[in-house]
């Protein structure tokens, strides 16, 4: 299902998550591992985050949140979020889970497709909710994590049913304690559609001149409104928002195809080499040839 606002639509993830029988999945996320940022995006799964290990910090429709030890987060589906460490000595080991809600959708009407389901689905309800370690509810929702955790990996017969259950008893704890409210309105900001206009346009000619001044201008704001905008909501500056989303656009091609590293470099928006290599040094903590050579060992 696409996104009820067609905004969105252009800030799609474009990976799949699980397959059409199961769409539901689990990613193991380790930073600095392979990265130590990721970019804004968004996708129709609702996105559970359990940190097991450092901490870092989460952009969720403009809003900070420093996920520590233990923390569980819940991003509903179609909401812009990114996440980044934000000290050069942080580390960050969390389960990631991605939740369609195919997996407890009926395809009838019913009252649960129609008064929660759909709601969330066409983000009539809050973007998130943060499940501290010492909160009242913790050890149910931490409870829930661990089983779909533990049920997933194993695969035993008959596990479908239980991913499917569990699912519906995490969105009934969510609703029933609070977590999430259903609204009557999508809660989305002509700013937050700036920056969705801004992304949009970098995600369309990354590998071109892109300046502050172009982007203040496709959005008639001046640089300095577009820069306090943008960070607002991001949590980063444009300029390194657009880094950023070169560097995850190189490490793409570094790992799927044979392009000479001065081509990827090209390819990806950076007109000198020698920079190229030093940004990408800086930011993923290895070379381009080392990063290459990893992932094909």
């Amino acid at each position: 299902m696409y996104p009820v606002n067609k905004e969105i639509s252009d800030f799609v993830e474009k990976k799949k998550h699980g397959d059409v029988l199961l769409p539901f999945v689990i990613y193991g996320t380790m930073m600095p591992t392979l990265f130590s940022s990721f970019p804004l995006h968004c996708h129709e799964e609702i996105e559970m985050i359990l940190n097991d290990c450092g901490k870092c910090r989460y952009t969720v429709s403009g809003d900070d949140i420093d996920l520590e030890f233990g923390d569980i987060l819940v991003i509903m589906p179609w909401v812009l979020h990114s996440f980044r460490l934000e000290n050069e000595k942080d580390y960050f080991l969390a389960a990631t889970y991605l939740i369609s809600l195919d997996m407890v959708n009926n395809y009838t009407v019913d009252v649960c497709g129609s008064r929660y389901l759909m709601p969330m689905l066409g983000r009539k309800c809050n973007d998130y909710c943060v499940i501290r370690f010492n909160s009242e509810h913790y050890g149910e929702f931490k409870s829930i994590a661990l089983q779909l955790f533990d049920v997933y990996y194993a695969h035993e017969d008959f596990f479908e049913l239980k991913i499917k259950s569990l699912i519906n008893d995490l969105l009934h704890k969510l609703l029933s304690y609070g977590c999430i409210k259903i609204t009557s309105h999508t809660p989305e900001s002509n700013d937050v559609r700036i920056v969705r206009r801004v992304v949009d346009y970098i995600s369309e000619n990354y590998m071109e001149n892109i300046t502050l001044a172009g982007l203040a201008e496709l959005v008639n704001l001046s640089e300095t409104g577009l820069s306090r905008l943008f960070r607002n909501i991001t949590g980063m500056s444009c300029i390194d928002y657009v880094i950023e989303y070169r560097l995850a656009k190189a490490k793409g091609f570094l790992r799927t195809t044979d392009k000479p590293i001065i081509e990827v470099a090209y390819d990806t928006g950076f007109n000198n080499i020698s920079y190229f290599n030093r940004t990408f040094k800086k930011h993923c903590g290895q070379t381009p040839s080392e990063f290459r050579k990893m992932k094909t060992s």
